[in-house]
C-alpha cells in the first residue's frame, strides 16, 4: 500500500503561517511517508501523526461547530469571512476566487485527513455576506464522522496540492 506524501512549504516573511508550515516533525514524517509501509496501521499512525502536527503548528483553521453547522435542513458549514477573504481567496485560482465573491458556488476538494479520504464541496458567498462550504457536507463530514455541536473542527489548505485537509480535533 502507498502512504500518501504530505510536502510542506518554507515559510516566507510574506507568506501566511495557515498556508505554509515549517517543522523538523513534519519534514520527518514526509521523509517516513516516502518509505513503502504494507502495514496499514503504520499509514493510519503516520496520518495522525501528520494531522497532530499540523495541530500543534496552529496551521489549521479552527470551528467549533454550532447547531446550524450539523443540522439535519442544512447541508453546508459556515466559515469565518476574514479566513476565506485573507487565507483562502488570494490562493485560490484568479478565476474561482472572483467566482466566490459574486457569490457562485466553487468545487474544493478536502482530505479527510484521519480517514484518508477525497470529498467534494462547493465554497460559496452567501447574500448575506456570510461564507460556506455546501454540498454533500452534513453526509460526508457530519454523519460519517458523527460530528455534533459543540465538537471542534480544523480546515488547513495545500496550496501545491490544491486541497483542503479536515480534521476532528476534539470532541464534547
Amino acid at each position: 500500500m502507498e502512504v500518501m506524501r504530505y510536502e510542506t512549504a518554507t515559510v516566507t516573511p510574506s507568506s501566511s503561517v495557515f498556508f505554509d508550515s515549517t517543522d523538523d516533525t513534519a519534514r520527518e514524517i514526509g521523509a517516513a511517508e516516502e518509505l513503502d509501509y504494507n502495514d496499514d496501521d503504520a499509514s493510519s499512525r503516520l496520518r495522525q501523526n501528520f494531522a497532530a502536527i499540523m495541530r500543534l503548528r496552529g496551521a489549521w483553521y479552527k470551528k467549533t461547530l454550532k447547531v446550524n453547522d450539523v443540522s439535519e435542513s442544512r447541508s453546508a458549514v459556515a466559515v469565518s469571512r476574514r479566513w476565506v477573504v485573507e487565507q483562502v481567496l488570494p490562493f485560490l485560482e484568479e478565476g474561482a476566487a472572483a467566482r466566490v465573491v459574486r457569490g457562485w458556488s466553487e468545487r474544493v476538494v478536502v482530505h479527510d485527513c484521519e480517514l484518508d479520504s477525497l470529498h467534494v464541496l462547493y465554497l460559496r458567498k452567501l447574500k448575506t455576506g456570510k461564507y460556506v462550504f455546501a454540498g454533500r457536507w452534513r453526509d460526508e463530514f457530519v454523519i460519517r464522522r458523527n460530528l455534533k455541536k459543540g465538537d471542534s473542527i480544523r480546515l488547513c489548505w495545500h496550496k501545491k496540492k490544491s486541497m483542503f485537509s479536515f480534521t476532528a480535533f476534539c470532541r464534547t
